[in-house]
């Protein structure tokens, strides 16, 4: 006989939203900010002798950095995440009996691996700092009639990546896994 079973699977998700996708909500250019940021950042660290970029939050309170420029980068990173769960949910709860955002996080807020010295280091720290990038962990669960042992990882992927993947400049699956039923 067969029976319902809930199979789930968790996945993590990096994302960056199409830059025209802000102008319906930003008076400011995310690209912009993000290149501010990095000038500002490469200036502070290169004074204080640092061999790496710190992440954002090293930054606030500090003597000399720009607390308003940083106020526009939570309210980017604001915007962008809200646009991402929005999205997510708009599109996978149809294909999903649940949808989990586990969490959700703004890349920019993230430390760099940008190193000053390194090859092109200021383009790729505005690259960074700029807060349209956005890691997502979901957990899906799907009622299944039979419950394989593999391939739903994979099947879980594909119908995320199809469709997901035009609502964003860029989107990369990093992790995807079965989680056992609690």
């Amino acid at each position: 006989m067969n029976t319902l079973s809930v199979a789930k699977v968790a996945l993590s998700l990096r994302l960056r939203i199409h830059p025209n996708t802000f102008e319906r909500f930003l008076p400011a250019s995310p690209v912009r900010v993000g290149e501010e940021l990095a000038e500002l950042v490469d200036g502070m660290a290169r004074r204080e002798g640092l061999g790496y970029y710190p992440a954002l939050e090293y930054f606030r309170d500090r003597e000399g950095f720009d607390g308003d420029l940083l106020d526009a980068v939570e309210h980017i990173a604001w915007v962008a995440t809200s646009l991402v769960r929005e999205e997510v949910q708009m599109k996978l709860r149809p294909l999903f009996s649940s949808v989990r955002i586990e969490g959700i996080q703004c890349l920019a807020f993230t430390l760099p691996t940008v190193r000053p010295g390194q090859a092109n280091a200021l383009q790729r720290l505005a690259m960074h700092y700029t807060p349209d990038a956005v890691k997502l962990d979901l957990t899906l669960s799907l009622l299944r009639k039979d419950t394989p042992r593999e391939g739903l990882e994979k099947f879980a992927a594909h119908v995320v990546e199809r469709w997901l993947k035009d609502s964003f400049a860029t989107f990369d699956i990093t992790s995807s896994h079965r989680v056992e039923a609690e």
